[in-house]
């Protein structure tokens, strides 16, 4: 989709971000010399579908094709995401994105041709990466593309959600993440009937789950807490494991909650070999009726719940502006799958933390984020002996990039990419192969499977 110059906080673009496209095999290598065994990527919808559906580019075939094969050429596992929340802007410009039901129709041609082309190499597929994050993000407020929501909406911690020219917060994003869930089980379909017995591979979604522990003990917050995890998680996991929306959304959301067919719900049923989960942070919940004061429906409002950093003033974990390192909330989220979900087969397919960047500073010690990754996968690996069903853990991020409307201001990587997209590794990269050279259970225990 088309990201407006501007859109960002610092003016940046997204073909401003670490140029992976032309350095691929550089970047494959730095995974490897870390003593990784999975490497994470995703395609472009866009390159290889310029318009969206019909003409194959064929030119993006062959470059997937070389970049597999490169990562298979290291001995790297490669997990392939279909869709990171972009498509082509043309599909936007005919019929709306993900608010027309064309979408899935026109996604699962796309899925197919994937399979088709690179599911001989390929064992893990995830098809949407964050749907559940983006369907509210970019239909509730104006923060990510295509930036559609009710304007001026007042929502959880007080924030206005954005002067959208066009849209509406209180029904798109159940519209869109219903196509994205029928979306998702086409593709699964067309996989597990033309390609799987023969490819031997698996698939997934990855969902992002930012974990909301209760204010207080009191009942209401800890029905607040939980109904969050209904509308970010179970939104996206109870049609697929029970073939239903969550009681909470149903009672809550009303007639703008889109319904399923019997035949959709057949096919939604069992769509998952794995549930991918990018766990990062956390925050506290509790009760609260924003439409109390408002009348603009909305789905963050939908909720009930409004959500702090901050519980008798003590932040709950180390960190600014609410994206808190919360090592204990890695093993809520995945006790939450153990306990409602079944103990379906996970992979912590994102868990990392990103931070201002500042010319002025060193950069490239970066203790802060190899205290997080340490203090996180002690949590993890305490899930795992517990019983949860963790099949692998990916960090983020390999390198710096470009992240939406934060757009270069906040760098992930742990390697330090510069303007001239040279890279250098920052102090997390460096435990990583020191820990990854050992012979520590934890690197026994989080290796894939």
């Amino acid at each position: 989709m088309a990201f407006d110059a501007g859109a960002s906080i610092d003016g940046s673009q997204p073909s401003e971000c670490g140029n992976n496209y032309e350095l691929y095999t550089e970047d494959h290598r730095l995974v490897k010399a870390l003593g990784m065994d999975s490497y994470r990527l995703s395609l472009a919808w866009s390159r290889i579908y310029p318009n969206g559906s019909g003409e194959v580019n064929q030119a993006a075939i062959d470059h997937y094709n070389k970049v597999i094969d490169d990562v298979l050429s290291l001995g790297l596992i490669p997990m392939v995401t279909l869709w990171t929340q972009d498509h082509p802007q043309v599909l936007e410009d005919l019929y709306g994105g993900a608010l027309n039901d064309q979408f899935i129709t026109d996604f699962v041609q796309y899925a197919d041709t994937c399979f088709e082309a690179f599911g001989d190499r390929v064992k893990y597929w995830v098809t949407f990466d964050e749907p559940n994050d983006w369907a509210g993000l970019a239909y509730s407020t104006i923060q990510n593309p295509p930036g559609r929501c009710t304007p001026n909406v007042i929502g959880q911690m007080a924030m206005n959600y954005g002067a959208c020219s066009d849209g509406d917060s209180g029904t798109e994003p159940y519209i869109v993440g219903h196509n994205l869930l029928l979306a998702h089980a086409g593709a699964v379909d067309v996989y597990r009937s033309k390609y799987q017995a023969t490819q031997n591979g698996s698939i997934g979604y990855a969902l992002w789950f930012r974990w909301i522990e209760p204010l207080t003990n009191t009942s209401a917050d800890i029905a607040a807490a939980k109904r969050a995890n209904d509308f970010l998680m179970g939104w996206f996991l109870d049609p697929i494991f029970y073939g239903k929306y969550p009681d909470s959304m149903q009672e809550l959301v009303g007639s703008r909650l889109p319904s399923f067919t019997a035949e959709q719900i057949a096919q939604l049923n069992g769509s998952l070999d794995f549930i991918g989960l990018n766990i990062q942070t956390a925050l506290y919940g509790f009760e609260t009726d924003f439409y109390v004061t408002q009348n603009k429906t909305c789905y963050y409002l939908d909720w009930r719940t409004d959500v702090t950093g901050y519980r008798d003033g003590i932040a709950i974990g180390e960190g600014t502006n609410n994206d808190f390192a919360v090592p204990w909330c890695i093993r809520s989220a995945v006790d939450y799958i153990k306990e409602y979900y079944n103990n379906f087969p996970m992979f912590i397919t994102q868990t990392g933390i990103a931070y201002t960047f500042n010319s002025s500073e060193d950069t490239l010690n970066d203790e802060a984020r190899v205290k997080y990754f340490e203090t996180y996968y002690t949590e993890l690996l305490a899930a795992i002996r517990d019983g949860a069903n963790v099949k692998g853990v990916y960090a983020w991020s390999l390198l710096d990039g470009f992240e939406y409307n934060l757009g270069l201001g906040i760098r992930a990587g742990i390697f330090y990419v510069d303007d001239e997209y040279n890279r250098y590794p920052r102090k997390s990269a460096l435990w990583f192969k020191e820990m990854l050279s050992s012979n520590t259970t934890v690197v026994d225990t989080l290796q894939l499977n």
